[in-house]
C-alpha cells in the first residue's frame, strides 16, 4: 500500500492554504512524533482488508525389526475405493492448505500467550503490587511472538489481525502524508511523480518511475487515475472518511516506507528534487513493544490492548478455518457413500493385526492433516 497522512483530515478550505514550501515542510517532518494514540486516532473507523507445511513435528518411526523387513518385502496392495478415478488437484492447493494450517497455528499460540499474560495482569492490578518475573516473562514471550506475526502466520494475517484473502498474502495499509481527498480537489493541473525503489528479495531491483497528473477536476476521476497508476506496482487505492489509504503486500513494505520518493510541480508538492514520501502505516491491534509494565496506568493500557484484540484473535481464526474447509473441500475425492464405506472396510481390515510397513504406509498422508479437518470429519 501507499503511505497515510496522520494527523486530522484538513478541511477544504485548510488545503487551499497550503502552500507548496508549507508541503515541502510537511513531507520533511518525522513520522516518529505521533504517538499511539494519536496514531490510532487518525486510522479509527477503518475498514477491514478485503506451501508451508504444518510446524508440527514428523511422528516418529521405530526401527523395524528384522522380521518384520522381510515380510514388507511383498509389495503391499494399495487401498482403493471401488473403481473411483483419481481426482486431480487444482495447481497450489498444497501450498494453500499448508499457509492455512501455519496461520491457524500461530494464532492458537497467540491466543494462549494473550491469555496467560491477561490473567497474571488482572492479578498483578488486584493486588496494586508490581510486576514479577513470571509476569514479566511472559510479557517477553508475547512480544517475541508479535514480532515473528509476519513470518510465523504464513502471510494470512496482518497487523490488525485481518484475515489476508483465501488467494492473496496480508497487506500493510498506510496512508501517504499530504495526499488527502482535500489536497485532490485543489485546482490546478500538476503532475506527481513517484519513484518506488525495486522489490526483489535481495534488496535490489529497478525502481519503478510513476507519473500521475492531478487536475483538481472530479476527484472520482483522479482516484481511478490514481489507481491504475499504482496498480502495476502491487499498490491498491481505497478511501476513509476524507483520508487515502493505501496499501502494499507486507514483504513489500519494508523497502516502500524507506526508498518511496515523489516530486510535484510547486502547487500541491514540491518541485525541484524528490523528497522522501513520509508513510504513515495503519496502528496495528496491539503495540506489546511499547508497553511499560512498571505501574499500574502502563499495565491498564496493555490489559486493554489485549481486550481489544482478543475478539479480534478469535474472529481471524474463524475465517482462517472457513478458508481451510474451502481449499479441503476442492481437494476431497467425492466418493459415492458406498465408496467411501467400502475404502473405510478394506482400511479396517488392513490394519486389523497390520505390520509395521502397513502403519509406516500411512504416516505420510496423515502428517499434514490439521486437527480443526479431524474434528470436522468426526463431527460429520
Amino acid at each position: 500500500m501507499l503511505p497515510a497522512t496522520s494527523g486530522p483530515t484538513s478541511s477544504t478550505s485548510t488545503s487551499h492554504a497550503l502552500a507548496a514550501p508549507a508541503q515541502r515542510g510537511l513531507l520533511n517532518a518525522s513520522g516518529d512524533a505521533l504517538s499511539p494514540g494519536a496514531q490510532r486516532a487518525a486510522w479509527s473507523g477503518g475498514a477491514e482488508a478485503a506451501g508451508l507445511a504444518t510446524r508440527e513435528s514428523a511422528p516418529a518411526v521405530a526401527t523395524p525389526r528384522a522380521s518384520t523387513l522381510a515380510a514388507s518385502e511383498a509389495s503391499p496392495q494399495p487401498l482403493r475405493g471401488g473403481d473411483a478415478a483419481p481426482v486431480s488437484r487444482e495447481p497450489g492447493l498444497q501450498g494453500q492448505v499448508g499457509r492455512l494450517q501455519q496461520g491457524l497455528e500461530y494464532l492458537d499460540r497467540l491466543a494462549a500467550s494473550m491469555q496467560q499474560l491477561k490473567g497474571g495482569l488482572s492479578a498483578t492490578l488486584a493486588r496494586q503490587a508490581e510486576p514479577t518475573a513470571a509476569l514479566n516473562s511472559q510479557v517477553d514471550q508475547l512480544r517475541q511472538l508479535w514480532s515473528q506475526r509476519s513470518r510465523d502466520a504464513g502471510g494470512r494475517v496482518d497487523g490488525d489481525l485481518q484475515t489476508a484473502p483465501q488467494d492473496g498474502s496480508s497487506r500493510q495499509r498506510f496512508k501517504l502524508r499530504g495526499l488527502d481527498l482535500s489536497v485532490l480537489e485543489q485546482g490546478g493541473r500538476e503532475t506527481l511523480r513517484l519513484q518506488l525503489p525495486g522489490q526483489s528479495q535481495e534488496g535490489g531491483g529497478k525502481s519503478v518511475a510513476i507519473a500521475v497528473t492531478l487536475d483538481g477536476e472530479g476527484t472520482q476521476q483522479q482516484l481511478q487515475a490514481l489507481t491504475k497508476a499504482l496498480s502495476p506496482a502491487g499498490l491498491t487505492v481505497q478511501t476513509q472518511g476524507q483520508e487515502i489509504v493505501f496499501s502494499v503486500a507486507e514483504t513489500q513494505w519494508p523497502a516502500l516506507r524507506d526508498g518511496m520518493t515523489l516530486r510535484g510541480e510547486g502547487k500541491r508538492f514540491p518541485s525541484g528534487q524528490p523528497v522522501r514520501a513520509l508513510l504513515e502505516p495503519a496502528p496495528e491491534a496491539m503495540q506489546p513493544q511499547r508497553w511499560d509494565l512498571k505501574d499500574a496506568a502502563g499495565q491498564r493500557q496493555a490489559l486493554g490492548q489485549l481486550l481489544q484484540a482478543q475478539p479480534k484473535v478469535a474472529k481471524a481464526r474463524e475465517r482462517l478455518s472457513e478458508q481451510l474447509d474451502a481449499v479441503a473441500s476442492r481437494s476431497a475425492t467425492g466418493l459415492a457413500p458406498a465408496q467411501a464405506g467400502a475404502l473405510a472396510d478394506a482400511l479396517a481390515g488392513s490394519l486389523s493385526g497390520a505390520e509395521y510397513s502397513d502403519v509406516g504406509a500411512l504416516l505420510p498422508a496423515l502428517r499434514g492433516m490439521h486437527r480443526d479437518r479431524v474434528r470436522q470429519l468426526l463431527a460429520g
